[in-house]
């Protein structure tokens, strides 16, 4: 599994936008770092390892997006797209498995063409389904890598709002309370 980066110059004193800021920080090098060329294949290791990351980088922008109003939503989006395509990606591979070995077992126990023929469809069309995901994920992950989209994160990152409207503490009311009318 993918060993958080971690999180470095974070104090329980820090205001929220300049923890926010570090947390973010470290996630998103942590996200790229698996896969740092779209243009080359990755390992199944590489897969892993940045959708564990990403499902951190995301539960950490949604734990943060209020203090980035409206900045957060395409990056937290991206990153669901991006988990599911591996989640079914990795259910086909497991599937894969389960049929290849069902397969074997009954190649070798001579069983009919007929069922051997329908594992090898099922094979072929999970193979089939397998490589559109992986291309679907490809496109995602070129879009994501581009210079300008990664200059707009840490842009983003960097720059939390502010003026996020913080909720006050309830007033003391036992300190102002008249006293209640005896009866």
């Amino acid at each position: 599994m993918a060993k958080p980066f971690k999180v470095k110059k974070t104090s329980p004193d820090d205001a929220a936008e300049i923890a926010a800021v570090r947390i973010l920080k470290t996630r998103l090098r942590e996200f790229y770092s698996h896969w740092p060329d779209p243009d080359e294949p990755p390992s199944a290791e590489q897969l892993h390892n940045q959708r564990i990351s990403g499902k951190r980088l995301r539960y950490s922008a949604e734990t943060v997006r209020d203090l980035y109003p409206d900045r957060l939503a395409l990056l937290i989006d991206l990153l669901k797209r991006q988990q599911d395509l591996l989640g079914s990606m990795q259910d086909i591979v497991t599937q894969q498995a389960m049929i290849s070995t069902d397969l074997s077992r009954r190649r070798g126990s001579r069983a009919s063409r007929t069922q051997i023929a329908t594992l090898e469809s099922l094979l072929s069309g999970y193979n089939s389904r397998h490589s559109q995901l992986f291309t679907d994920l490809v496109d995602i992950w070129r879009g994501m890598t581009q210079k300008q989209f990664r200059d707009l994160l840490r842009r983003i990152v960097s720059r939390p709002n502010n003026r996020v409207k913080r909720q006050r503490a309830a007033p003391d009311l036992t300190a102002t309370a008249s006293p209640a009318p005896s009866g």
